[in-house]
């Protein structure tokens, strides 16, 4: 018996056939190119990302390392280093001001001022409203919090230590050199008063210095550098150099500045890594297909075939007459970089500086590597964007036409339900009619 479902579901079917596998074609190839383009954008993305990290003044390409001959001090160097052997004699170490203070409870009244000044900054304190709990008395505690608590603290830490019969209040400042160095006095109080006497007795544990130290092998014959910290970060270009011990007992320090050519390859590696990676997604994006295999979603595209001819002509480009070629950067038969280790280090010896060159500043590789990417990879005016709202603007029309087809399909079943439906009843009519005159 036949089933007008079934024959209106099949009729419906046909009317929509060629449509609906033409608008799955459709759907199948906006899938891939919308996929093509998130491949594309995450591999361009992570190139820029390596190419970025190498266009640094500090900590670009070039690596380079600083020794001493003891363990007085401790450095670092960044890119801009230059190779070298510098001596420095330690006269004095910066220390920061630490000063105690040994109050009584009861000592501090409720009335005057604290003050405390460090060079041009003066922090005061009203002892009235320091006295949190108003017992009349300002307790240690609440001098201690109110000091570090105040928006005028020109920066000083307060602490407390007890001693038995008597709190000690230690403050420390909290940088080295003599500019940090502070004062206290009180205001408003009876001078002869046990508080003012706590601050009169005041001891100081360590004064407020100044490193001194001088460039050569001793005070009689170098030159004196006097600064509020430590921290070295001009006297040699590129190297950063924290002083912890005098050369009264260890002698005069001397740092070793020298290219790593090993790290540096190291660094280039990263970039060279990226470029291999881009090259491969880029071919597989874009080939013809051969041996069977099918073309790439970008075959025959002219702008990403365009970003490919782009990137290889600038990786191939000379610098400020230096080119990869010249450290030993080349490519391979499959179009991939390899770097000569051997040529790279004889090259890094020759002439570290080109390589910076290569990679770091406004005219470098990196820079117009970078301004191609962004020509793809910018949120607003990006290919990739761009391309991908206008996928999205014919996925929009696709999903409007596979709407119509549903409603076209829907129709025809409705219509051919109905046909069938009344050819059955008339059939089912026949029958009873035949069988009355059987």
């Amino acid at each position: 018996m036949i089933n007008p479902q079934n024959m209106a579901k099949q009729f419906a079917l046909m009317d929509i056939s060629t449509r609906a596998s033409q608008l799955e074609r459709q759907q199948t190839d906006l899938d891939t190119e919308n996929s093509a383009l998130s491949t594309l954008d995450s591999a361009l993305t992570s190139f820029q990302s390596a190419v970025d990290a190498l266009n640094s003044e500090t900590s670009g390409a070039v690596v380079n390392t600083v020794k001493a001959n003891n363990d007085a001090a401790t450095a670092t160097a960044n890119s801009e280093a230059q190779a070298g052997t510098y001596t420095f004699y330690v006269q004095q170490l910066a220390t920061a001001q630490q000063s105690t203070f040994n109050i009584g409870d009861g000592d501090i009244p409720n009335n005057g001022t604290f003050t405390l000044t460090m060079g041009d900054s003066e922090m005061d304190i009203d002892l009235a409203q320091a006295d949190a709990d108003a017992d009349g008395s300002v307790s240690v505690s609440e001098l201690c919090s109110a000091i570090n608590n105040a928006e005028d603290n020109p920066g000083v830490t307060a602490t407390l230590v007890n001693t038995g019969d008597s709190t000690t209040l230690m403050l420390t400042a909290d940088e080295t050199g003599q500019e940090h160095a502070f004062t206290v006095s009180a205001s408003g109080i009876d001078p002869g008063s046990a508080f003012a006497a706590d601050l009169s007795a005041q001891k100081d544990l360590s004064a407020a210095q100044d490193s001194v130290i001088y460039l050569g092998s001793s005070p009689e014959e170098g030159v004196e550098i006097t600064s509020g910290s430590n921290t070295y970060n001009d006297l040699i270009p590129g190297v950063s150099i924290t002083f912890a011990e005098t050369s009264e007992t260890e002698g005069a320090i001397t740092f070793t500045v020298a290219n790593d050519a090993s790290a540096s390859q190291e660094k280039v590696q990263t970039f060279v890594d990226a470029y291999n990676t881009l090259v491969d997604t880029l071919d597989s994006l874009t080939t013809f297909g051969s041996n069977g295999q099918p073309a790439g979603p970008f075959a025959g595209d002219a702008g990403v075939s365009s970003l490919e001819r782009q990137i290889q002509s600038i990786t191939h480009a000379t610098y400020n007459g230096v080119s990869m070629l010249d450290y030993g950067i080349a490519l391979d038969a499959e179009g991939h970089l390899q770097i000569d280790s051997e040529q790279f280090s004889a090259a890094m010896a020759e002439n570290p500086a080109g390589l910076n060159a290569l990679f770091v500043g406004d005219d470098s590789m990196t820079t117009q590597l970078d301004s191609v990417m962004e020509t793809w990879l910018d949120d607003n005016t990006g290919v990739i964007i761009q391309r991908q709202s206008a996928l999205t603007d014919e996925q929009d029309k696709l999903t409007r036409e596979v709407d119509q087809v549903k409603q076209t399909y829907n129709a025809s079943y409705e219509r051919y339900l109905q046909e069938y439906t009344s050819t059955m009843v008339e059939i089912y009519s026949m029958q009873i009619s035949m069988a009355a005159f059987a």
